[in-house]
């Protein structure tokens, strides 16, 4: 018997479309929505989606997710969802990253520490260096991230006592530095800086021009001595950033006329920069200079910067907020009073605070201008003033 085929009736289209959406939504979710967020590697503290640690987190610091990145905890390169990860996402199996992932619900200081150890032991794969103005914002510790540039340093220094004290601003009075014991030096220095980087090395150069007025020496300008540096990073997340600075100043600069020290100096120190949110870092510096040759001065210095992103007038241009510590702990050396009697140097911190702004645009040019005042007894300058302008290429 042959069998007849019916044309589709109006009551069977209707229950074809109905049995179609009653699919979509049971099994729509499941195979068209977004990746749950994943807290991003901004703090360093990746943690199992779809947790109430998850939600807490992400609620909590506004973290965005990155869905096309979303089993990497998140990139930095270009900001969240953005490519470099490559054609395969981020790799098979949660990119083969064994974290320790967060329980519970941890402090902020449970989850930085957590954060340091994953970004030692487990890095992100899609997290991609790359400079960051607000970062580097600060004007009084030296930037961690080696990068190529030309930076032109003005400072304005006012009132500064003591000036060869363990021969740090210029040589022993009476020595090989300018005749008569000091009471005040107003100053101002121009530096050239250059340097030459690639993701994990620069070198640089630091061309100083002094002049300055004094109570009992006068004045006098010229070339100062000439510093030689380089930066090796030693650990680069997105959460830490963290540089080896090794300068050596090479005493281009005659010292009898308050230029220059007459002495080689040498100068490791440790830069670090903090990623807190965002919008706010954490940049310090912590090093140790000293003299060689006939100098036997030495001193421990260290600088701390806080940096907000205060306004973003353009997607690419932020005005960026500082404030920053200075301090100098002297541990050998001397210094000449007024009155002429030279003294021990060592057991005297100088110590300064101030407050800071940088204009950052596109990353590659920004102006900033930094303050530090004084709230020790004994100083470098009283008032110190610093504008800056650097060019990135």
């Amino acid at each position: 018997m042959a069998t007849t085929l019916h044309p589709p009736t109006a009551a069977r289209s209707v229950r074809a479309v109905g049995l179609l959406l009653l699919l979509c939504a049971v099994g729509g979710p499941a195979v068209g929505q977004e990746a749950p967020a994943v807290l991003p590697q901004t703090t360093g503290m990746p943690v199992r989606a779809g947790t109430a640690e998850q939600t807490l987190q992400a609620g909590h610091l506004g973290l965005l997710s990155n869905s096309g990145c979303s089993d990497c905890g998140g990139g930095s390169g270009g900001g969240y969802g953005s490519a470099g990860c490559g054609s395969g996402g981020c790799g098979e199996g949660n990119c083969g990253r064994d974290c320790v992932v967060a329980e519970g619900a941890p402090t902020r200081i449970g989850r930085f520490l957590q954060g340091v150890h994953n970004a030692l032991c487990c890095p992100d794969p899609c997290y991609v260096p790359r400079w960051n103005c607000p970062a580097n914002a600060a004007l009084f510790v030296d930037h961690a991230r080696p990068t190529t540039m030309t930076r032109l340093r003005w400072d304005a220094g006012r009132n500064l006592t003591d000036p060869d004290r363990a021969e740090y601003f210029w040589a022993q009075t009476g020595g090989p530095g300018p005749a008569n014991p000091e009471t005040r030096v107003d100053y101002h220095e121009l530096h050239l800086y250059q340097e030459i980087g690639t993701e994990k090395f620069s070198l640089f150069i630091d061309l100083p021009y002094r002049s300055f007025d004094s109570d009992r020496n006068g004045g006098h300008g010229g070339i100062g001595d000439l510093k030689i540096g380089t930066k090796s990073v030693l650990l680069d997340s997105d959460l830490l950033l963290c540089t080896f600075q090794f300068v050596t100043s090479v005493p281009t600069a005659g010292p009898g006329g308050g230029i220059g020290t007459g002495h080689v100096s040498l100068d490791p120190s440790l830069l670090t920069t903090v990623k807190l949110d965002n919008c706010t870092y954490w940049q310090s510096q912590t090093g140790y200079w000293f003299g060689v040759g006939n100098s036997n001065g030495s001193v421990l210095h260290y600088a701390n910067s806080l940096n907000r992103v205060l306004w973003t007038p353009l997607p690419d241009t932020r005005f960026v907020g500082t404030f920053e510590t200075v301090g100098y702990t002297f541990t050998s050396g001397s210094f000449t009073d007024p009155a002429g009697v030279v003294r021990a140097a060592n057991g005297t911190t100088y110590f300064s605070v101030g407050p800071g702004f940088r204009l950052c645009m596109c990353d590659r040019l920004d102006l900033g201008f930094g303050m530090q005042f004084a709230v020790t007894d004994r100083h470098f300058a009283q008032r110190l003033y610093r504008t800056e302008l650097r060019w990135r290429f």
